[in-house]
């Protein structure tokens, strides 16, 4: 429970933050995509339905908050769950190059996502050009901010002494 109570905590502050910064701070030209590093680290990291579930809270929280089409971040972040899943299931993922790469993956994976939900709805209105840039920024600052996240996470499960799970069998011993 208390694993699941400070991920459900940083996906809170993930969302307020997502959220706030991109009106708040006039530097940063986007916010970074805290949710989508929070995805990829329930798809490393929650191996369960509750990470399923954690994934689509969190795509849920930020259509209801600073959403551009409803229940389009519900399938992204849904989606970058199940790719990081699958692929942590086997890949080793334990360091922070490959959590960073799986990072850009969930990125790509959003913006596909996005690219081909808007190519649909507005075919001739689209700036593709300003697009491209502003999903690459937020891709770059989620990929700076990731290695610092998964460490804030993780710090804060060990404090708790909710870490990494250890296997059944080990468990039953």
């Amino acid at each position: 429970m208390r694993r699941a109570s400070v991920l459900a905590l940083a996906g809170a502050i993930a969302v307020a933050l997502e959220s706030s910064l991109a009106r708040d701070v006039p530097f940063l030209p986007v916010a970074p995509d805290l949710a989508l590093v929070l995805a990829v680290y329930l798809g490393l990291h929650e191996h369960s339905v509750g990470g399923a579930i954690g994934a689509f809270l969190l795509g849920y929280l930020i259509d209801v908050t600073t959403g551009p089409a409803p229940g389009l971040n519900c399938l992204t972040m849904t989606l970058v769950f199940g790719v990081i899943y699958l692929l942590s299931r086997r890949l080793w993922m334990e360091n922070p190059a490959s959590n960073v790469a799986a990072v850009a993956l969930g990125e790509v994976v959003k913006v596909a996502v996005a690219v081909l939900y808007f190519a649909g709805l507005y075919r001739h209105e689209v700036p593709w050009l300003r697009v491209g840039r502003v999903l690459g920024l937020e891709a770059l600052l989620a990929m700076v901010c990731a290695p610092f996240v998964f460490g804030l996470i993780d710090a804060q499960l060990s404090a708790l002494g909710a870490g990494k799970r250890r296997p059944r069998a080990a468990a039953a011993e």
